[in-house]
């Protein structure tokens, strides 16, 4: 098994795939430019000898037609003097296809010596024959033209094989090609092995992580800019991701194990003390009540996280009307009007006209009515807690603001987590999930939410809907109205 995998991760190398289909396509489309230029150059060959030929047919057939044969065989003459023309094949043949005159280059006529036996001695005998030079070396080229008289007229001159001729063309090609395909299969292999070295970084990575859990282990970031890089970014931001979710994870099963303790730890001792009969049924009535409200607060915590986690995947129902935000928190401010009173908190109202939003009313309302909670809440007795609500430029404006001791700057980015309590807040009862529900309540309408503290003291509270269309309309012409 050992043995293989050297092989194994030979075979799987992605630069090594890479570099061979690299050379694989070079070779071949060094190949097909080499075939078209070996071709281009053989008919570029072919087509000399043909215009060159046809060039001295047109000029024997009009010295034909205008001097007859004696014309045309003294003009041949004449020419046989230059090499060009000793070389040619000419011949004039009748419309019977009888060979009327011609002439044959000295190359193609061989001739041997025979001695023949005579009454009084040896003669010798010299004997004629035409060999046309048509072979793997040499090649035959003819044209013909029909002259008036009806006769053909043929030109024709034997010369190298084109084959023969490209031959160390070819030769070069295999020895260049083969040189080049080698050397870049050699360069695409570094270049791959360079370009692929992150990725094989990304793998390390990922094993040392699945291998030792070690959830801050990250990938060294590339120092070039390219596909690669960014992929490397991208891992690296998946793994903070992956391990700031597993960190809030753990912290909200903390949370969670730490809210659920003592209702379920309460639960218990109130079911045990229902078991004793020493009670009566009157004990046992009021302990099984108690009962009921330790796992009622048990399953609306449950209930709020199932909430949030549907916000949070984008699966929160929303029935959107036509509403009025103003009167869904004057609803909101209703509800919490006895328990203001009796801290006693004073909770005051401030609402400029109608702020018409598309959203959920019931939806709205449970996000207002936690703010108004959290407000009251942590606002010591005697002091007062503002819910207001404007318009503001496109944005349907809430702010519900206390006089308490406010945020405190270092857990301010962390209010709007699930599950999440600060220091302060571990003396007050609840679940640390009224913030959250608020967060993806309002975030699932298209809007935002923020948190700051007052320069007088105490919490400020921020949460921004879109206007319906017709209203933010009215306030931007309103805005440019006033910037006029």
């Amino acid at each position: 098994m050992s043995s293989k995998a050297p092989f194994d991760r030979i075979r799987r190398s992605l630069a090594l795939r890479l570099s061979l289909w690299f050379a694989a396509l070079f070779a071949i489309g060094f190949g097909a430019i080499f075939a078209f230029l070996y071709w281009t150059l053989g008919r570029q060959l072919e087509a000399r000898d043909y215009e060159a030929l046809q060039l001295r047919l047109e000029q024997y057939a009009d010295i034909y037609e205008a001097s007859g044969l004696q014309g045309l065989r003294e003009r041949v003459a004449e020419d046989s003097q230059g090499p060009h023309v000793r070389s040619l094949f000419i011949r004039l043949v009748s419309p019977g296809g009888d060979s009327v005159w011609g002439k044959i280059p000295p190359d193609w006529i061989e001739s041997d010596v025979q001695h023949v036996a005579v009454p009084f001695g040896w003669v010798e005998q010299r004997n004629y024959r035409l060999r046309v030079p048509r072979d793997a070396e040499q090649d035959l080229t003819v044209v013909s033209r029909a002259l008036a008289d009806g006769d053909l007229l043929q030109v024709g001159r034997s010369t190298d094989s084109r084959a023969v001729l490209l031959a160390p063309l070819r030769r070069t090609f295999l020895w260049v090609g083969g040189a080049v395909v080698v050397i870049g299969f050699g360069a695409g292999l570094l270049t791959a092995r360079r370009a692929t070295r992150p990725l094989h970084d990304v793998v390390t990575t990922a094993r040392r992580i699945i291998a030792t859990g070690a959830l801050d282990a990250r990938v060294p970031a590339p120092r070039r800019e390219d596909d690669v890089a960014e992929l490397v970014r991208a891992f690296n931001t998946v793994l903070d991701k992956n391990a700031g979710l597993v960190r809030a994870m753990r912290e909200a099963l903390d949370n969670v194990a730490h809210d659920l303790r003592t209702p379920l730890t309460r639960l218990r001792g109130t079911a045990e003390l229902a078991l004793q009969p020493a009670g009566g049924a009157a004990a046992q009535a009021e302990a099984l009540g108690d009962c009921v409200e330790q796992v009622d607060d048990v399953l609306k915590l449950l209930r709020a996280l199932m909430e949030i986690s549907e916000a949070e995947a984008g699966m929160m129902k929303l029935e959107r009307t036509g509403c009025d935000l103003g009167a869904i928190a004057r609803d909101a401010v209703e509800l919490y009007g006895e328990v203001a009173e009796a801290k006693p908190v004073t909770l005051v109202t401030e609402i400029a006209g109608a702020v018409p939003v598309m959203a959920d009313a019931t939806r709205l309302r449970q996000a207002i009515a936690n703010l108004i909670d959290n407000a009251v809440k942590y606002t010591p007795a005697g002091g007062h807690a503002a819910v207001r609500v404007a318009v503001d430029g496109e944005d349907a404006l809430l702010t519900v603001s206390d006089t308490g001791p406010g945020v405190p700057v270092a857990e301010q980015p962390r209010v709007w987590e699930r599950l999440y309590r600060g220091d302060a807040s571990r003396s007050q009862h609840g679940l640390g999930l009224g913030l959250s529900l608020v967060r993806v309540i309002v975030e699932a309408h298209g809007g935002r939410v923020a948190q700051r503290n007052a320069p007088e003291g105490g919490a400020v509270f921020e949460m921004r809907l879109p206007l319906t269309e017709a209203r933010a309309g009215v306030a931007a012409e309103t805005e440019a109205r006033r910037v006029i």
